[in-house]
């Protein structure tokens, strides 16, 4: 019950990020973040500095000078804060080679077998920093030990909770392929469904349902789940990159524009604002039992269904990036497995990535991009304003949440530079 005070008294202050360097990670009293220039990622955070925590690790070449083996569920050790030593942060440190050696180990890792011009198509190490950063970004981690105090393990389980377009079927796929609450393992013996280790495809009212319908609404197939006992996994992806998503392909959310065409190119989309007056151009969601969302613009969706969580939620969940599930996909699904009490899989050697689209076996759902395509197209740097109009950039740095972007580590994209 402490834990669990002590969690949502820092929910109702204004929450921590928690920024994870790769693979061991330790809480430390006071953080400091890196001064770099990303392209539109930032370690700007919008917080109290007490209440700052930084996480930190080793990497994956270190692992395997101890000689363990890449991809093996004994090269990471665990992710969780050491009680034994609590304040010691081993820093990631890689030159450009070691870079270099980490992305081709994780393509390897994968089984995916790269012709010299796959991988003259990687990005470099540099650029993946530049971009993405060095290290995944992960909120409300501090909330891990309210979760397993207030949940039996018997009764724990994991959920996937975003909205269109930020990756939740790709956490889903990378849990319920590595990660199992032991003692349900134990209970039900081996070779049982995902389901009964712990792993759900979502949280009981839907993964695309709003957070503040949650009390409201359960899922056919949920009715009968205990909504205290899941731990939410809640996908989130750049504001911008997100746009072009939705612009593609938007679900169910209705506003007035122009979808993509199939030369790539947004024309009159996202359509922020409209006419000649410039005022906002709402979009209607429309859910599951006739529920409706309604909203000032696709940017102020994008603020609301995180801030639902963020102002409302009073239990703990965690809110990962999409991006970090590309990037980093062992290190963040090790981090939220240990999170609820759970652990990396034993029963098999590797690592088991998602290789080709995680849309792939989702009914409803376009064409997406498996491992190799995402690394290439997520690696590169944004154009000025992302590639959309002067109106929608003016419109998107005015509309956008930059707590919630801050607390996530994004940044509006740079503009076209005056000549």
């Amino acid at each position: 019950m402490v834990q669990l005070i002590n969690c949502l008294a820092r929910l109702l202050a204004g929450f921590t990020v928690l920024t994870v360097v790769v693979n061991v990670v330790i809480l430390a009293p006071k953080i400091s973040f890196v001064g770099e220039n990303h392209y539109f990622f930032s370690e700007e955070n919008h917080m109290h500095r007490s209440s700052r925590h930084h996480l930190a690790g080793n990497a994956t070449r270190s692992q395997q000078a101890r000689g363990n083996k890449p991809g093996s569920v004994k090269s990471t050790p665990s992710l969780l804060p050491d009680k034994d030593n609590p304040h010691q942060i081993p820093r990631l440190s890689f030159s450009e080679e070691e870079g270099r050696q980490y992305i081709l180990d994780i393509f390897q890792e994968a089984g995916v077998s790269l012709t010299p011009e796959m991988e003259s198509q990687l990005p470099t190490w540099q650029q993946v920093r530049d971009v993405v950063g060095d290290h995944p970004h992960i909120l409300n981690l501090e909330c891990c030990p309210a979760f397993r105090e207030k949940v039996p393990p018997l009764e724990r389980m994991l959920g996937a909770s975003g909205m269109f377009n930020t990756g939740t079927n790709l956490v889903t796929h990378l849990l319920k392929q590595n990660c199992e609450i032991p003692e349900r393992r134990e209970k039900y013996g081996p070779h049982q469904s995902k389901e009964s280790y712990g792993m759900r495809w979502q949280v009981p009212w839907g993964k695309h349902t709003p957070v503040k319908f949650r009390k409201d609404h359960s899922t056919k197939k949920a009715s009968a789940i205990n909504k205290e006992y899941i731990l939410p996994i809640v996908t989130i992806r750049h504001p911008y990159s997100w746009f072009k998503s939705m612009c593609k392909n938007g679900y169910t959310a209705q506003w007035d524009h122009h979808k993509t065409g199939k030369d790539g190119l947004t024309r009159g989309c996202p359509n922020l604002k409209t006419g000649s007056q410039s005022v906002w151009n709402p979009v209607t969601v429309k859910y599951a039992d006739n529920r409706d969302d309604h909203h000032l613009s696709l940017a102020h969706l994008w603020n609301d269904w995180y801030s639902y969580y963020l102002d409302q939620a009073d239990f703990p969940f965690l809110v990962i990036r999409m991006e970090d599930l590309v990037f980093y996909p062992k290190e963040t699904t090790k981090i939220v497995c240990e999170c609820a009490g759970g652990k990396i899989r034993t029963d098999q050697e590797n690592f088991s990535f998602v290789v080709d689209s995680a849309k792939a076996d989702s009914p409803g759902h376009d064409k997406s991009t498996g491992i190799f395509a995402a690394w290439v197209k997520y690696s590169r740097p944004p154009p000025p304003r992302f590639g959309f109009s002067q109106s929608d950039y003016t419109a998107a740095k005015e509309a956008l949440n930059d707590r919630l972007m801050g607390l996530m580590g994004y940044k509006h994209p740079p503009d076209i530079p005056n000549v």
